[in-house]
């Protein structure tokens, strides 16, 4: 279940492996938005990670690259966008795309797409929109960020010897 009190602007892998995520959390008694930016060395549930590299054939699909360059994306981050009266999401995915002839990976953001019309009465062109399979990964995303935020990590020991 997604958190209706926070908004994930940015989640994405560093260069150096750890986490960082952009989010704003509503507080209740300034009634308004704050901001935070979580970056952590504490590794994510294998979830988090499986749930970012899902995007992999959303990049593909997306980018309208060849299905067999799947196994050469490997997905570094999202970023969030939320507009309009119902707050609706977009995304840009973020990736990196192995190349062949060449020592470094290609990097590639996906265009921005949004999950639904910002506006119930407003026709759009599919070609905005990201399928119903990728709002469903996106928004299991979202909840594997949220459950990282709250503390949720990776377990590191079993047994703690003193």
């Amino acid at each position: 279940m997604l958190n209706k009190l926070r908004k994930i602007n940015k989640i994405k892998i560093t260069k150096s492996g750890r986490i960082n995520i952009e989010y704003k959390q509503y507080n209740t008694n300034a009634d308004t938005w704050d901001e935070y930016t979580l970056t952590c060395a504490d590794a994510p549930r294998p979830e988090l990670i499986k749930a970012l590299q899902n995007l992999d054939k959303h990049v593909i699909d997306i980018c309208e690259l060849p299905i067999n360059y799947k196994d050469r994306i490997l997905v570094t981050g999202v970023s969030f966008s939320y507009g309009g009266e119902n707050e609706t999401m977009g995304a840009v995915i973020i990736s990196q795309m192995k190349l062949e002839h060449s020592n470094c990976n290609l990097n590639l953001n996906t265009p921005h797409k949004i999950s639904e019309s910002y506006t119930p009465d407003q026709q759009i062109d599919p070609k905005h929109l990201l399928s119903d399979e990728c709002v469903r990964d996106l928004y299991k995303l979202i909840e594997e960020v949220n459950l990282y935020i709250d503390g949720e990590r990776a377990q590191i020991r079993l047994f703690s010897i003193v």
